[in-house]
């Protein structure tokens, strides 16, 4: 869930590990541990995404009800297509279900997945249902292709010079929008088809992590205008932070799980352009590897790239 701060060494440490022990593939069309992996070579490849929902971090069965959680166990890999601007194809849907949970329980955790697949015009075409002792576990895995004709989007194309743009608010999720992901997959095909975004990625772990993966993909560093981000400080982050007494900006940038899209253009927009898309710019990219704030005097301070990561070891 967001706002976690962890010591242990998390999934960053373990990806970088993997390709080390040459443990997985990294030789294909996208590098390991962007948002999607891409079956087969092209300009168009097939792409997939998997992601694992557990009870009792992502979600809370005694709190949230099976529908709202199983569709946000299929948007949550729907935001990866969006993230790289594919369009989904199908889906495969795996749960291990606490075993004292009823049939019910099972049909409505089902219900919530088509509905959001639907929504996205995505089919649900398989998965596999097991139960256990334990809690909860869902696995939902996306299927997506670019647009035809349409270059595929990755994290690694930022360049210094692009404007950073968000789709939304950020910040303090963790009081309810964590169960409501957003679909940003038709504004992503639509920046697509007429922006040419350079990189984009979705804001699952944190805006100043999430942010760190686009930069060390690309190979840049940014700077982040103070008097921008607050007008993307969502009120959620405004009211955690009167119970937590943290800075609503520190919501915004280290909450996770807000599941809108940062996206690295190649220029700023004219405003009612950005408007259309619903864009908020909130920097840009610059030479080296720093990310900094930028004060409204022109101060700067680093940035840490702290959100949420699953502990691993």
């Amino acid at each position: 869930m967001p706002a976690n701060e962890n010591e242990r060494p998390g999934e960053r440490e373990l990806v970088a590990q993997l390709l080390r022990l040459g443990l997985v593939d990294a030789g294909g069309p996208i590098p390991f541990g962007d948002d999607m992996a891409a079956a087969e070579p092209g300009a168009a490849p097939l792409l997939w995404s998997s992601d694992m929902l557990m009870d009792g971090v992502d979600f809370d069965s005694s709190v949230h009800d099976w529908r709202s959680i199983g569709r946000k166990a299929m948007a949550v890999s729907l935001s990866d297509c969006a993230a790289m601007a594919a369009a989904p194809l199908a889906a495969l849907c795996a749960i291990a279900l606490e075993q004292r949970l009823p049939m019910r329980a099972a049909l409505d955790l089902q219900a919530g997945v088509a509905e959001a697949a639907r929504a996205a015009g995505c089919r649900v075409v398989g998965g596999d249902t097991n139960s256990w002792p334990q809690p909860s576990v869902i696995c939902v895995t996306v299927s997506a292709r670019p647009e035809p004709g349409r270059a595929l989007v990755t994290r690694r194309g930022a360049r210094p010079g692009a404007a950073l743009y968000l789709t939304g608010k950020l910040g303090g999720s963790i009081l309810g929008r964590h169960m409501r992901p957003p679909l940003r997959i038709d504004v992503a095909l639509a920046m697509n088809r007429e922006l040419g975004p350079l990189a984009m990625i979705d804001i699952s772990d944190g805006l100043a992590i999430d942010l760190s993966r686009m930069l060390e993909a690309s190979g840049c560093g940014a700077e982040l205008e103070a008097p921008l981000l607050e007008d993307v400080i969502h009120d959620d982050a405004r009211t955690l932070a009167r119970q937590t007494g943290r800075p609503p900006l520190a919501h915004a940038l280290h909450d996770g799980e807000d599941f809108e899209l940062l996206v690295a253009l190649p220029a700023p927009l004219p405003k009612a352009l950005a408007e259309r898309f619903g864009l908020a710019l909130i920097g840009r990219v610059v030479e080296g590897a720093e990310m900094a704030l930028v004060a409204r005097d022109g101060q700067r301070r680093p940035i840490e790239p702290r959100g949420w990561e699953h502990p691993v070891g």
